[in-house]
């Protein structure tokens, strides 16, 4: 005679087995080899686990942490679940997203959780719709106008970190959720008109003018490190000895220097650059000079801030007594210099030495040369933004296309350029 088992799948319930000893119902589910098991007094309950369980989400005690389903949602409603707010699926994406974030990343995301997302912590998951979303914009918006806000023009970056949130919450606990946010939200977000970027790059008489009109040999050094590496000014500014080789005449591009946002001043050395890639820079003569100078003129007085990594001291080639120069000092000295030539306000800041760089490389050798001098990884940044079409070629073009229009008999351009009689 057989022995009955004890639990007995249900035919129209997946990973669902009744205990026949206890009439009690146990789900299961698997995510990446490891079984995950639950038991219920009712089917309904094993049945709803089986649809929304993660382990992801799990170990955040959401499910204990559920306030009572909303009698009402407004509008349709978007996704499977009722319990869960936006609130929980933001602390639950901090508490498991940030850390695979750099902290400057992760400050930069928080500013949005008190401009944006406080008035959206308590809504239902299910209530964050493309609907809903076109009265709040509107209302963000007015309130925007109303503030007189005079840095802020649109919402874009507010938009596109929250879609981050519901794609992760999305992907990690509700894959029937419909991302809400849709082109035209982008539309309504907009506040006034940006205003037109300075796409003008400085011209090799204006970065020598640039570089002359400095009366700190220090800065100047630092301008000129910084025009040749054809880097972001966190790259000098983190610049270690250990990364420049006078050996083989290269430095290399690994370290960053991270200021707050707030005082300006240096916290810590990122240990990648921006694209997560170091890059290696060749010497020239005029960098081996400014280097030796460095080298020479090094203080004394030993670094206060260490390696994440390894513990290390920290040791700068640009350093004042030791320590890291402040964003604030670099800022104010090339400022000054600008206005000292008259390049200010057509040029400011700090970008304009990475742009001016690339461009006079792309003009002179061609737009891949000026790709590897900038360490980018495609060209469509470097075309579109950080360089333009060497002026050489578009006077080819003019007198290639006269020759085969006009032809050799056509009106020289001497005679153009007197105009009509």
């Amino acid at each position: 005679m057989s022995k009955q088992k004890r639990f007995v799948p249900l035919k129209n319930y997946r990973g669902i087995r009744r205990d026949t000893v206890t009439g009690r119902f146990v789900a299961r589910k698997y995510f990446d080899g490891k079984e995950y098991c639950e038991t219920f007094e009712k089917i309904s309950k094993a049945d709803e686990w089986r649809r929304n369980f993660h382990p992801l989400l799990a170990q955040t005690d959401l499910a204990t942490s559920r306030s009572k389903p909303s009698k009402r949602i407004q509008g349709r409603a978007n996704g499977v679940d009722s319990h869960l707010t936006f609130g929980d699926a933001w602390e639950c994406y901090k508490k498991y997203h940030f850390p695979t974030l750099e902290p400057q990343t992760v400050e930069n995301i928080l500013r949005h959780e008190k401009l944006f997302f406080k008035e959206l912590i308590p809504l239902r998951m299910q209530e964050l719709h493309s609907e809903f979303l076109d009265g709040f914009m509107e209302k963000k918006v007015h309130e925007a106008k109303i503030s007189g806000n005079g840095k802020r023009h649109t919402f874009n970056d507010d938009l596109k970190r929250l879609k981050c949130v519901l794609n992760w919450y999305k992907e990690n606990y509700d894959r029937t959720l419909e991302i809400p946010i849709l082109k035209r939200h982008f539309t309504m977000g907009i506040i006034k008109r940006v205003p037109k970027r300075n796409l003008k790059k400085m011209s090799v008489e204006e970065v020598r003018s640039f570089f002359n009109a400095f009366d700190n040999l220090f800065w100047r050094d630092f301008a000129e490190i910084h025009f040749f590496m054809a880097g972001r000014v966190q790259e000098p500014a983190g610049l270690q000895w250990e990364s420049v080789n006078f050996q083989d005449a290269v430095l290399q591009v690994a370290d960053v220097a991270v200021w707050s946002k707030k005082t300006k001043l240096f916290t810590r050395l990122k240990e990648t650059p921006k694209n997560k890639e170091s890059r290696i820079v060749c010497f020239n003569q005029r960098m081996l000079e400014i280097f030796q100078r460095r080298f020479k003129e090094r203080s004394s007085t030993q670094c206060k801030f260490l390696r994440e990594s390894n513990g290390e001291r920290l040791d700068f080639v640009f350093e004042i007594d030791g320590q890291p120069i402040s964003y604030r000092s670099v800022q104010y000295h090339y400022n000054k210099a600008l206005k000292k030539v008259g390049l200010y306000p057509k040029f400011t800041s700090t970008h304009i030495l990475r742009k001016a760089m690339a461009n006079i490389v792309r003009q002179e050798l061609g737009l891949d040369a000026a790709q590897a001098a900038g360490g980018w990884k495609t060209r469509r940044i470097v075309e579109e933004t950080y360089t333009d079409t060497p002026n050489v070629l578009n006077k080819q073009a003019v007198d290639c296309v006269e020759k085969l229009v006009v032809g050799a008999k056509g009106p020289s351009l001497r005679l153009l350029s007197e105009g009509p009689k």
